[in-house]
């Protein structure tokens, strides 16, 4: 009797209260979490089916629950709520769990769909080759970044995030770019062009969005490009700079308009609309592949985009792929009318 008495102490210590409260506490914390993520699926799919992202602060849910994100998120809140270590099921975790399983394949389907696009035409000997990249502040390398861009061979480059305010980044630009007149932009981004820059003009689209146009001179073509770079913040709308890009858009009408950029805003979005009545999302009516660019290396937002006015013809526009940059570069081929 006297031996077993420290045994039944120890017994005592080593299955403290504590650990049953914290397992249920961090159970707790896992499962609020998944309730989370499904109450946030279920409004980003009832927004996308009413008024999408029209109204702030909503369409932040609406940016967070694109069509390819949503399987990601279905298995993220399975993971999250886990099992119930061997007890019975309710009838409702049941049904969860069941509704979770059907939707997961079915968002996947939905976003196979919807985001591959095959409706390319073979460039003729006539295109005129466009690339552009936001290159993540040239964290990789502007050696590296600008032996990727050479290997493309098009005459026309235009960079997002090139870090081209810094008169050494400029610098190192021009010299792994020297067939190209390279032309920094007010907010660090650049083109390049084997061809002539005829006038720069820089435009601010507010708030806290930018716009540079450059007249250009490529072979026997005229046209005028435009670079944007929307701001990415969310608490912004995109209403206002999106706007006026189209009401900028409509001033150029009277010449062949390229816009290429980085719109921190997923091609579906209602503020889109009035670039609509004035330009055409190539990649959508001309594109080849997987529709989104962001954030590698599992893109589900289509933000990086290329639009075209109507005296410019498009056969193909796709997006590829590289790990120098969390965008995926965009590469077209379009013709001028004269």
């Amino acid at each position: 009797m006297i031996e077993s008495t420290p045994q039944l102490a120890d017994s005592a210590i080593e299955s403290p209260s504590t650990k049953n409260w914290f397992r249920r506490l961090l159970l707790f914390v896992r499962r609020a979490n998944a309730r989370f993520i499904w109450s946030v699926v279920a409004i980003g799919l009832i927004l996308r089916f009413t008024i999408r992202d029209q109204f702030h602060p909503w369409a932040i849910v609406y940016y967070l629950t694109p069509i390819a994100s949503l399987p990601i998120w279905l298995v993220l809140a399975k993971l999250l709520w886990g099992r119930s270590d061997g007890q019975t099921c309710s009838r409702s975790s049941r049904l969860r769990s069941f509704l979770n399983l059907v939707a997961i394949p079915g968002f996947v389907a939905w976003a196979f769909c919807s985001e591959n696009v095959e409706k390319a035409k073979t460039p003729s000997s006539t295109d005129v080759r466009i690339v552009y990249w936001n290159t993540a502040n040239a964290s990789w390398g502007v050696d590296r970044l600008a032996a990727q861009l050479v290997k493309w061979d098009a005459p026309i480059i235009g960079l997002i995030e090139a870090n081209s305010y810094f008169p050494s980044t400029l610098k190192e630009w021009q010299s792994q770019l020297p067939e190209y007149q390279v032309v920094p932009a007010h907010f660090g981004g650049l083109i390049a062009v084997k061809g002539t820059v005829k006038k720069q003009i820089s435009h601010r689209l507010l708030p806290s969005s930018h716009c540079e146009q450059f007249d250009l001179a490529v072979g026997d073509d005229e046209f005028t490009l435009l670079l944007v770079d929307i701001s990415a913040q969310l608490s912004l709308s995109r209403r206002q700079p999106l706007q006026d890009l189209a009401a900028l858009a409509e001033k150029l009408n009277d010449r062949p308009l390229v816009i290429i950029g980085d719109f921190n805003t997923p091609d579906d979005s209602v503020h889109l609309r009035p670039l609509y009545n004035q330009c055409r999302n190539i990649f959508r009516e001309d594109g080849t592949g997987y529709a989104a660019t962001w954030p590698m290396p599992l893109p589900v937002l289509t933000l990086d985009q290329v639009w075209v006015n109507q005296q410019v013809n498009a056969s193909k526009c796709e997006h590829l792929w590289s790990f120098f940059s969390d965008h995926r570069p965009t590469v077209s081929s379009v013709t001028f009318q004269k």
